[in-house]
């Protein structure tokens, strides 16, 4: 099986996922802390078992990805749309493997404090530590965030969106991509969708399959035969 036919069951497991969010019962997954002035303080958290086990779907199809065998790359992408959207299928993805493993930590956390176990739980009664959880579980999301999007580059693979969308990016002939680099890159790409107005139109080469970001890193977007 090369690259090219996981998208397959990625495509199946977004349709899946959002079946499933629409029919289960509404809830915070990973931790959530705000407060305001009318509802005054809000503290909630935890995961439910059938996101667990989407999370370890996730997790699995994306470790396969990464070990299967390559897909041969043919024509420069010219277009950038489908950069979003592969961007914003990372994305979905990435939160739903990452946000219900999270979520594990406050519900158990919750669990010793009260000696009551749910899988999700909302106060509005403020507990000494919930800052520094909110911060530590905020501040390990984005790391697996960033290392999902870091990793396909390093390891010369499609991520699970671009590999739906039908490209992967490539360094530049006779350029290896060093981890600081597929980092970089990764957090700049944020930075890229975020300017999505501009994107487009700012030194875009549709011929090599480059826009501004990949003449900042030397990559290139090519399409899966």
């Amino acid at each position: 099986m090369t690259t090219k036919h996981l998208k397959w069951p990625f495509i199946a497991l977004l349709v899946a996922y959002v079946f499933a969010e629409n029919i289960a019962e509404n809830s915070t997954f990973g931790i959530s802390s705000e407060w305001s002035s009318t509802s005054g303080y809000r503290f909630s958290g935890g995961t439910q078992p059938w996101a667990l086990a989407f999370s370890l779907v996730v997790i699995g199809l994306y470790i396969l990805l990464m070990k299967a065998e390559p897909t041969s790359l043919g024509d420069p992408l010219p277009t950038v749309f489908r950069r979003f959207v592969a961007f914003w299928l990372d994305f979905i993805l990435a939160t739903v493997a990452v946000a219900p493993i999270l979520g594990v930590v406050p519900m158990l956390t919750e669990w010793t404090r009260t000696g009551i176990f749910m899988w999700h739980f909302q106060r509005s009664t403020h507990e000494s530590g919930d800052g520094w959880l909110s911060f530590g579980l905020a501040s390990i999301g984005i790391a697996a965030i960033v290392f999902y999007y870091a990793l396909p580059l390093l390891l010369s693979r499609p991520s699970p969106g671009t590999c739906i969308a039908g490209y992967q990016v490539i360094p530049d002939d006779g350029i290896t991509l060093t981890r600081r680099t597929a980092i970089y890159r990764t957090l700049l790409g944020f930075l890229a969708v975020a300017a999505a107005c501009v994107t487009p139109f700012r030194e875009r080469d549709r011929q090599q399959g480059k826009i501004w970001l990949d003449k900042i890193f030397n990559t290139r977007a090519l399409k899966l035969q």
